[in-house]
């Protein structure tokens, strides 16, 4: 098939993914070696995606070898795609398509790959990121913003418009955007129409912060298990010990579980040290996140409207989350 539409990156992608088959002695390229091609390219949209939801290729090599074994004689010349590869790489072409980009970069690849879902590589997804959905989720927020999009999957909309999508997308923070982040979105939106109608009625934008951060969206049709077991963590400091709480009765009832089977306390030592990778990066990634909120960097006067909205989310997590 031909490349020419394809990014350097994703390019690259290809290449990596045949070089992966050649490594792993196998004679097709699958799903599975697109998706190691896919986090090799670590400044790509792909791979960014996938570590923010704690995916890495350490792990994807780990999953991958559960599931396929390596070949037994080496390969030389060129390996052809397995049908479910080709699939993927053709489907990329119409997430392309659908989203008015003209070139087909990792996010396409990656989103065909969740949408043709019968591969491997689509299959250790799975297993680890729950609702696969997740993925079209936060590709879609990533880019959001970015000068490749040449339009978004939305009507186009004034700048107040585009600012409170932004905004809400911003608030949601990864998970998916419910009417609550629309809501504060356009509260906050300086000079919209929505912000002074609902002002000059009296809608307090910090009223309207606390009251949705005191109900539980669990009652209502905005409500997400991802969502729902966040609100139930926290991270505390003792000592010189950083303490990661979960509270949710899933994630308890499996830690009792694995405790039980193992005797105790599970530590990030032998084998089970690639497993707490992902989640040293996620908790790593969520304190830098968090850190930048609360001491942001000085901003120069006028700035963009992607800066001003990363602002206005400032103001208002900066004092919610230093309760």
């Amino acid at each position: 098939m031909s490349f020419e539409r394809f990014t350097v990156k994703a390019r690259k992608v290809v290449v990596t993914a045949q070089e992966e088959a050649r490594l792993l002695k196998h004679h097709h390229i699958g799903t599975e070696h697109i998706l190691l091609g896919l986090l090799d390219v670590p400044d790509s949209t792909a791979a960014k995606v996938l570590h923010q939801l704690g995916y890495d290729k350490e792990t994807a090599r780990v999953d991958i070898a559960a599931v396929v074994e390596p070949g037994t004689t080496e390969l030389s010349g060129h390996i052809p795609f397995a049908p479910g590869a080709k699939k993927t790489l053709e489907l990329a072409l119409r997430e392309a398509q659908q989203l008015h980009h003209t070139s087909i970069g990792t996010e396409h690849i990656l989103l065909a790959m969740v949408r043709e879902g019968e591969g491997v590589g689509a299959k250790v997804l799975a297993e680890r990121i729950n609702p696969i959905s997740r993925i079209r989720a936060a590709v879609l927020a990533s880019l959001e913003g970015s000068q490749d999009v040449a339009a978004a999957p939305w009507p186009a909309g004034t700048p107040a418009a585009e600012d409170t999508l932004s905004a809400a997308s911003e608030l949601a923070g990864g998970a998916p955007v419910g009417s609550h982040h629309l809501l504060e979105a356009m509260l906050r939106s300086e000079n919209s129409m929505a912000a002074k109608v609902l002002r000059e009625l009296g809608v307090d934008p910090d009223a309207v912060a606390a009251k949705i951060d005191e109900l539980d969206p669990e009652t209502t049709t905005d409500a997400n298990p991802e969502e729902a077991a966040a609100r139930r963590m926290e991270i505390r400091l003792v000592d010189d010990e950083v303490h990661l709480i979960l509270r949710d009765p899933a994630t308890v009832t499996v830690a009792k579980k694995v405790t039980e089977l193992s005797g105790g306390p599970i530590q990030g030592v032998g084998p089970v040290a690639g497993m707490f990778v992902p989640l040293w990066r996620s908790t790593n990634q969520l304190l830098q996140q968090i850190q930048r909120v609360l001491e942001p960097e000085p901003e120069e006067e006028g700035g963009s409207a992607a800066s001003k909205v990363a602002k206005v989310v400032r103001t208002v997590l900066a004092p919610r989350l230093r309760r």
